[in-house]
């Protein structure tokens, strides 16, 4: 008997839907939708200008005809022209969504933004141009990121209006976060699609590569120090004249490295602005590393004039 009310109250809450959505799709209703834009101009042109990625597209109509626009209908303003020379026109794009779009008598379109787009044309070109990773990783606790994320291939072809190519050195990635991370990272990765409905690209993903080891910290003694900006006749003694430093970075990346690639730095400027008597050295060390500890913690030092 308590399966068979189930099944009642199952029967009456579809008919209950059926019913609900029969009334309420025979309404009229406004939606928004983004259609792409397509620009296809025959070689050795190109399309230049600020032209957006997308349309933004208002339809009126009954609800069971809205629903085709994200169903059976592909919808998208794609637009062919042969170029014989370079030119400039207006397109307006309502009355040509209207007059190309396809879309049924039960549908109209009450608005488009932009309601025109300036096309320029211009000659085609190519060029190479650096693709950089838009990456943030946070990585778990006891774990680091060594030296920078980079991307395989590092560069791509890209074609496109000769006005437009000269501006772009670079193309980014499409921005990523990474949590708690743990260990190396080799992704796959799209390149960002600014401007991708004007531009060529010989590829639109490239490999993305992250180190990440453990961390771990060492010590590395008598490290020179060097004087910068030393006049000819002068010399500066200090004391000491080496130092210990301690590092911190990844497990593997602090075993391959030696004394020689750090540096410890005193500007000769610097010295002589000072009034206490002993500076802290300046350091490069490898990406991704960082001095945690120095012996001593300050460097003492005589000027001289050379005789």
């Amino acid at each position: 008997m308590l399966k068979y009310k189930y099944h009642i109250v199952i029967t009456s809450f579809i008919l209950s839907a059926v019913l609900w959505l029969s009334l309420n799709l025979n309404q009229s209703y406004e939606i928004e939708r983004l259609l792409p834009i397509r620009f296809n101009v025959n070689k050795p042109f190109a399309v230049a200008g600020n032209i957006p990625l997308n349309l933004d597209v208002k339809f009126r109509g009954v609800g069971w005809n809205l629903i085709r626009l994200f169903t059976s209908m592909s919808l998208e303003f794609n637009y062919n022209y042969t170029a014989r020379k370079n030119e400039q026109f207006i397109i307006l794009t309502n009355e040509y969504l209207n007059n190309n779009l396809g879309i049924s008598q039960n549908l109209v379109i009450t608005g488009v933004y932009p309601e025109t787009l300036f096309v320029k044309i211009e000659n085609y070109e190519e060029k190479y141009v650096k693709i950089l990773p838009k990456v943030t990783i946070y990585c778990r606790e006891g774990y680091q990121v060594v030296y920078k994320p980079y991307v395989e291939p590092d560069s791509i072809r890209i074609g496109g209006a000769a006005g437009i190519l000269k501006d772009i050195n670079f193309l980014y990635t499409q921005e990523e976060n990474f949590k708690n991370v743990n260990s190396s990272i080799v992704k796959n990765i799209a390149i960002t699609d600014n401007l991708s409905n004007i531009l060529w690209r010989s590829q639109s993903e490239v490999k993305l590569l992250v180190n990440v080891e453990l961390t771990a910290e060492k010590e590395f003694q008598d490290v020179e120090i060097r004087i910068e900006n030393l006049p000819g006749d002068r010399d500066v003694l200090l004391i000491p004249q080496n130092l210990n430093v301690q590092l911190k970075g990844g497990v593997n990346q602090l075993s391959a490295i030696d004394k020689n690639k750090i540096t410890a730095k005193l500007d000769y400027y610097n010295i002589l602005k000072d009034t206490t008597g002993s500076l802290v050295p300046n350091f490069e060390v490898p990406e991704g590393c960082m001095v945690t500890f120095i012996k001593p913690d300050k460097i003492q030092y005589v000027i001289k004039k050379k005789s």
